[in-house]
C-alpha cells in the first residue's frame, strides 16, 4: 500500500529534475534508450558513454528502427510494441538482435517498454546481452566437441570390440594398478573355462599357479617394459596348460594397461619353443644377477636378481647406466671382462665387488659372454654372490705371514732401507703376477687395473722374469 506523503513525494521530485539531468540518469541507468513512435521511428537515442557500440548506436537517430533489426527480430519487436500500445500491463523484457555494421557484429540487446506521458512515443531502455551471447556460444562450441568427441569415443569403442572378437587369440586387457581385468574376447572364454562376466573385473592372476616369488603381473609389466620378443609363461590353475603370454604396455585413462595375447603351449609346440620358452623363465626366476650390455658397456636389460644385488628400486632405473658404476674398480673391471669377452668370446669366473646404490660391497664372481644381436656384438653377464663361496675357502697364507720370518732375519744384517726395498719388491711382484692372471694375459688390461702404463708393465716383466710366463 503506497500512502499519500510517498505520491505527493515521488511527483513531487520529477519537476526538480531537469530535462539533462533525466538524459544523463536514463543513459546510465541502461546501455542504450530509444524514443520511438508508435510506427518505429527513431525519434531520439540515448546511449552510455561507456558502452562499446556507442557511436553507431547514435547513427540510428531518425531512422526506421525495423532498418536496424535483423529479420527474425522485427516480427517479435512488432508484436512487444502493440501489445504495449494495447496496453496490456506487462513489464516483460523482449531481446532483440541488432544487423551487424562496421562497427560489430550482430548486437543482441534485451528492451523494456516504458511509457513516457507523451501519446505516440515510447520508451525503449535496453541492456547489451553481448557478454552473455558470447558465453552462449562458448557452451554451444563447447557442447558440440564434447558431442563430437562422444562419436568419436563410440566409434573406437566399436572398432576395438570388433576388432578384439574378430581375433581367434585370447587376448586379455589388465589394469597394472588394480590386477584386475578390464576386457577379454570370446577366446580367452573358451580358453580359461569361464564366462566373460565372471572374468571381467576378476584379479587376472587368479587363473595362474605361480610358485615363484615373482607375481605373474609382475612379470608382464617387466617383459613389457624390457620390449622383450620373447613370451612369459605361466600354468593355468587344475587346468594342467601351460601358456605363452605376449605383453603389451600402454596408458589407460586412469592408469596403465597390459594388453596380453596368450598362447597355450602343447605338446604340439616344436623344441625350440620350448627351450626358448625355459630359457625365459630361467632368465626371469634365476637366483644369479643376468645383465646384457652393449659394446660401451651400458646396461640393455637385466632380470629381476641383478636389482636385490646392487639394492635397486626399480629396473628401468638402470636401464642405460653404465654397469661400471656398479664395480669396486669401475671402469677397470668392466674394461677387463669385456675385452676378454671380445679375444675370445667368453670370460669365466672374474672375481671383483659389486658396490650398490646405498654403498655396500660384497664380492662376486662374474661370467661374460659375447653374443650377436642382429649384427651387433653385446655381452651377457652372470653375476654370482661369492660371500658364501669365500667363506668356505681355505684361507691362503698372506704375504706377511710368508715372508715375516725371512724379514726377521734379515734384521740387524741390513739396513732398514734395503730391508724396505727387497720385501716391495715381494709386494710388487706378487701384484703384477696376480693382476696378469685376472686379465687372461692381457696385458693392457692388467697394466690399467695396475695404473701403469704398458711401457711400465713390460719393464716390470722384465725385470721378475715374468716375460716368458704371460
Amino acid at each position: 500500500m503506497v500512502s499519500v506523503e510517498e505520491i505527493r513525494w515521488a511527483e513531487g521530485l520529477i519537476p526538480i529534475i531537469g530535462p539533462d539531468a533525466v538524459t544523463d540518469i536514463i543513459s546510465s541507468v541502461s546501455d542504450v534508450a530509444l524514443v520511438i513512435s508508435t510506427s518505429g521511428h527513431i525519434m531520439q537515442v540515448m546511449a552510455n558513454p561507456n558502452f562499446s557500440a556507442c557511436k553507431a548506436v547514435m547513427a540510428w537517430a531518425d531512422s526506421q528502427i525495423h532498418d536496424t533489426l535483423t529479420v527474425e527480430s522485427v516480427p517479435k519487436f512488432d508484436m512487444r510494441l502493440k501489445s504495449f500500445i494495447e496496453g496490456d500491463g506487462s513489464k516483460l523484457a523482449t531481446e532483440l538482435n541488432h544487423q551487424s555494421t562496421e562497427y560489430y557484429s550482430e548486437l543482441p540487446m534485451r528492451y523494456t517498454f516504458h511509457s513516457t506521458g507523451q501519446s505516440g512515443s515510447v520508451l525503449m531502455l535496453g541492456t547489451d546481452l553481448s557478454t552473455v551471447a558470447d558465453m552462449q556460444q562458448q557452451l554451444i562450441a563447447a557442447q558440440i566437441a564434447l558431442e563430437n568427441d562422444y562419436e568419436v569415443q563410440r566409434e573406437h569403442d566399436v572398432r576395438f570390440r570388433v576388432l578384439l572378437e574378430a581375433s581367434s587369440t585370447a587376448t586379455v586387457i589388465v589394469s597394472v594398478k588394480t590386477g584386475t581385468i578390464v576386457a577379454c574376447n570370446a577366446a580367452t572364454e573358451k580358453l580359461f573355462g569361464e564366462r566373460r562376466d565372471t572374468l571381467v573385473d576378476s584379479v587376472f592372476a587368479r587363473v595362474f599357479d605361480e610358485l615363484g616369488e615373482v607375481d605373474i603381473l609382475d612379470r608382464l609389466v617387466f617383459a613389457a617394459t624390457e620390449r622383450s620378443t620373447l613370451p612369459v609363461v605361466g600354468e593355468l590353475v587344475h587346468r594342467n596348460r601351460r601358456l605363452a603370454l605376449s605383453p603389451i604396455l600402454f596408458r589407460g585413462a586412469e592408469s596403465q594397461m597390459l594388453l596380453c595375447k596368450i598362447k597355450t603351449l602343447g605338446k604340439s609346440d616344436t623344441t625350440a619353443d620350448q627351450m626358448v620358452a625355459r630359457l625365459l623363465e630361467f632368465y626371469q626366476h634365476g637366483v644369479d644377477g643376468m645383465v646384457f650390455v652393449d659394446s660401451t658397456g651400458n646396461i640393455i636389460s637385466a632380470n629381476d636378481s641383478f636389482p636385490r644385488l646392487a639394492d635397486v628400486t626399480h629396473i628401468p632405473s638402470i636401464k642405460g647406466r653404465s654397469l661400471a658404476e656398479f664395480f669396486l674398480r669401475g671402469s677397470i673391471d668392466l674394461n677387463v671382462m669385456l675385452e676378454n669377452a671380445r679375444r675370445t668370446g667368453c670370460m669365466r669366473l672374474y672375481a671383483t665387488k659389486l658396490v650398490s646404490e646405498h654403498g655396500t660391497e660384497r664380492p662376486v664372481e662374474i661370467s661374460t659372454t659375447q653374443l650377436n644381436s642382429d649384427g651387433k656384438f653385446i655381452y651377457g653377464l652372470v653375476i654370482r654372490d661369492s660371500r658364501r663361496i669365500d667363506n668356505s675357502r681355505t684361507p691362503t697364507k698372506k704375504i706377511r705371514d710368508v715372508d715375516t720370518q725371512s724379514v726377521i732375519e734379515l734384521i740387524g744384517g741390513q739396513s732398514l732401507k734395503d730391508i724396505v726395498s727387497k720385501t716391495t719388491d715381494v709386494v710388487e711382484q706378487i701384484c703384477i703376477e696376480s693382476a696378469v692372471e685376472m686379465t687372461g694375459n692381457n696385458r693392457v688390461a692388467a697394466a690399467e687395473m695396475l695404473g701403469l702404463s704398458r711401457q711400465s708393465l713390460y719393464v716390470k716383466l722384465h725385470k721378475f722374469g715374468l716375460i716368458s710366463k704371460t
